[in-house]
């Protein structure tokens, strides 16, 4: 009887809503885009931007977070199936890890010691990590909540790629305003930022989707 009564309470539950990878896609980068939007409208890029760029150096202070987005936002939508599994999907962060790595080691060597960390100072920090802090807060809230349609086996996991992907999102943003060009503050403090978020989506996140 017991099984019985199992049964019919299964069959007459809802069916389970298909997971729509393209809606979750918009809805996630919509959630990147719109506050990166809104601040580069009220704030502009710096006003240098193209002749900042002729330096070899600067495009990879936007490129390597997008690239780090691109890849986080590819492997959470992979994850939000069940039993899912990252592959090798993983060795994509090698790329900007390796670059990042590279480009803080040549600063480091090749600047005058006066002037490898002469950019740090407390407003230059608290721009830099508030403004990239305060724009990945609704693009990780706004992807946890898109991630609750899939149905991940691996919570804790999703929430940190969504928050890197977030954070990451805003960090490619950001970019576009910041006028410090030196890798050693750019990788340091935009990633100390990143993985300030990526920590804590995945602290408050994992809960959020578990099921």
């Amino acid at each position: 009887m017991q099984t019985d009564d199992l049964i019919a309470r299964l069959s007459a539950s809802p069916a389970a809503t298909p997971i729509n990878p393209a809606q979750m896609t918009v809805l996630m980068a919509a959630a990147i885009l719109i506050p990166l939007a809104l601040f580069l409208g009220l704030f502009g890029t710096r006003h240098d931007l193209a002749l900042a760029w002729t330096n070899p150096v600067v495009p990879f202070k936007t490129f390597l977070p997008l690239v780090v987005c691109l890849v986080s936002a590819a492997l959470v939508l992979r994850l939000a199936r069940p039993e899912a599994a990252s592959g090798r999907m993983p060795l994509l962060y090698i790329l900007p890890g390796g670059i990042a790595l590279a480009l803080w080691i040549g600063s480091f060597i090749l600047r005058a010691p006066e002037a490898r960390f002469a950019e740090v100072n407390p407003i230059s920090l608290a721009e830099c990590v508030g403004i990239i802090l305060c724009l990945s807060i609704i693009p990780t809230i706004a992807a946890l909540r898109v991630l609750r349609q899939g149905a991940s086996t691996s919570p804790a996991l999703s929430a940190l790629l969504a928050g890197l992907m977030a954070a990451s999102g805003a960090a490619t943003g950001y970019s576009l305003f910041c006028t410090r060009d030196n890798p050693l503050f750019f990788v340091t403090w935009y990633g100390v930022a990143i993985l300030f978020v990526t920590l804590m989506a995945r602290h408050f996140g994992r809960r959020t989707l578990s099921w």
